[in-house]
């Protein structure tokens, strides 16, 4: 029997850019995975093998040209890929959650891995991680990090296991897609508002505002400036906290200058 074309499979044109195969792809393995009520296994396997071959670019041309003929494609060997397209297993178990534990098909990943892998750590930046970054391998071979890769995503290079570990950084947390920065400022910075300029990951500039009157803790958000999401291409937010201090030794002048101000003298508990 003659193999159904895989953009058929997935439901997508053949000018269909890489943005709408991924979400064709997505939805299908979705509704048919076998762990899934009304999944199907040989239909999860068809749109496994279409999308390994139509999200690389080079098996995608060799496709194009020849179909299932072309040169060195091989079905049903969807989960060997090279550096050029590593398969982010965090980031596919993080789309259909826990459905492989438990059952039947297992750990598609595992199972297509039967023979033992070299696992190596690959010791990541957190500024390489937001802009991404392309790693050098021995033998000259290369793996792309999408901007916002995560610590504990997995790349598959040949017989080898290469796993991210995100490092800590001396300014910056990150919280899933979100940063965290805190701030010191004066409790008469605090009082007035303050211009701020942060030096963000990408060395660009950050300008904004901390309004007057903010308090102990309290967070300002700069929206979409945190971490990218590989799956959805939407940026977290950049948090500030802001720890306002209080000096321990004033001037004379300026103690004066404050008790022009309202304030209290006594009060009782």
């Amino acid at each position: 029997m003659s193999k159904r074309d895989y953009y058929e499979i997935l439901g997508v044109a053949k000018s269909a850019d890489d943005a709408a195969i991924k979400k064709a792809y997505r939805s299908l393995a979705s509704k048919y995975h076998p762990d899934k009520e009304g999944g199907d296994t040989a239909k999860f396997q068809e749109i496994q093998e279409a999308y390994a071959t139509l999200s690389d670019p080079q098996k995608r041309e060799a496709y194009n040209q020849h179909g299932h003929n072309a040169p060195h494609h091989h079905p049903g060997q969807q989960w060997t890929h090279t550096a050029g397209n590593p398969v982010d297993e965090a980031a596919f178990k993080e789309m259909f959650g826990n459905m492989f534990s438990n059952t039947g098909f297992g750990d598609i990943f595992g199972q297509a891995r039967q023979q033992q892998q070299k696992r190596h750590g690959l010791n990541v930046s957190l500024e390489q991680a937001y802009s991404g970054a392309t790693f050098r391998l021995p033998g000259g071979q290369t793996i792309n990090l999408p901007a916002g890769v995560r610590a504990g995503t997995r790349f598959f290079v040949d017989s080898a296991i290469y796993i991210v570990d995100v490092l800590l950084h001396h300014k910056f947390k990150r919280a899933n897609d979100d940063l965290l920065v805190e701030v010191e400022i004066s409790a008469i910075e605090a009082m007035l508002g303050i211009e701020a300029t942060l030096d963000h990951l990408d060395n660009n500039k950050l300008q904004f505002t901390i309004p007057a009157g903010i308090q102990n803790n309290q967070i300002v958000r700069l929206a979409g400036k945190g971490m990218k999401n590989p799956e959805t291409d939407k940026n977290g937010d950049l948090l500030v906290r802001i720890s306002v201090t209080t000096p321990k030794s004033l001037a004379d002048s300026e103690k004066a200058f404050l008790k022009t101000m309202n304030h209290r003298t006594i009060f009782n508990i």
